[in-house]
């Protein structure tokens, strides 16, 4: 019995890609250019097909305990908005999701152990801005972009939240002292002026006496008409 042997053409087989998706085409162990959104023709036996989102994602890291440099014991929770933008390298770079999720709590801690628990609270967006900036190398060795970062929660001790309550109800009691200070002071300082200018203007002083008897009703003022006597 004789086997002809026949050289057949593979079977080709349609591929759809969406805006919504990147489509690395990997043929005959080479990694391709990633392909345009439309139709395309692949070799099932010759070529592997690598997807990955196109579209925003969101990516959460669950909240951890953090000493600040003051050792206060906060946790943190940080979230951020990454988008895929180098299909290529994000394949070649594997889990990229968990490879993110370490970059972030490295820049995270990093972040926080360098500041105090004040500074923390009062500067938010600053530790936001910080970073960012540090996952700025990281994110393009992943292949994507970083288009929103900052942290959800920040949650303090029980006991430690009541001691900087006291602290800050300390310090505004601090300022709205010193803010009846300077009223009084400035009160104080109005009168003397007002007091100087009458005792060097006389004519003035009967001026101001007239402005309030004119401004009042139901009393009685005795007014002394005649002129004070001359200085010296």
């Amino acid at each position: 019995m004789t086997n002809y042997m026949t050289d057949q053409k593979p079977k080709l087989r349609r591929l759809l890609v969406t805006e919504l998706e990147h489509v690395v085409l990997i043929r005959d162990g080479l990694i391709g250019p990633p392909l345009t959104p439309g139709r395309h023709r692949v070799r099932p036996r010759r070529d592997r097909i690598w997807r990955e989102q196109a579209t925003p994602q969101v990516t959460i890291v669950p909240s951890q305990e953090v000493l600040t440099s003051d050792g206060a014991t906060v946790r943190v929770t940080v979230s951020a908005l990454v988008r895929v933008v180098k299909p290529e390298v994000t394949m070649v770079a594997g889990d990229w999701h968990s490879r993110w999720h370490l970059e972030v709590q490295h820049a995270l801690r990093a972040a926080v152990t360098g500041a105090t628990l004040e500074d923390l609270i009062a500067n938010r967006s600053g530790l936001d801005d910080s970073i960012e900036d540090s996952l700025t190398i990281p994110a393009t060795q992943l292949g994507i972009e970083i288009q929103n970062l900052g942290m959800r929660d920040l949650v303090v001790a029980g006991d430690l939240k009541n001691q900087m309550a006291d602290v800050v109800a300390a310090r505004l009691a601090g300022q709205a002292a010193l803010e009846r200070a300077r009223g009084e002071s400035a009160a104080l300082r109005n009168l003397a002026n007002a007091a100087s200018l009458l005792k060097d203007n006389p004519e003035l002083y009967r001026l101001r006496l007239l402005q309030e008897i004119a401004s009042s009703s139901g009393n009685t003022f005795v007014v002394d008409t005649k002129a004070p006597p001359p200085a010296g």
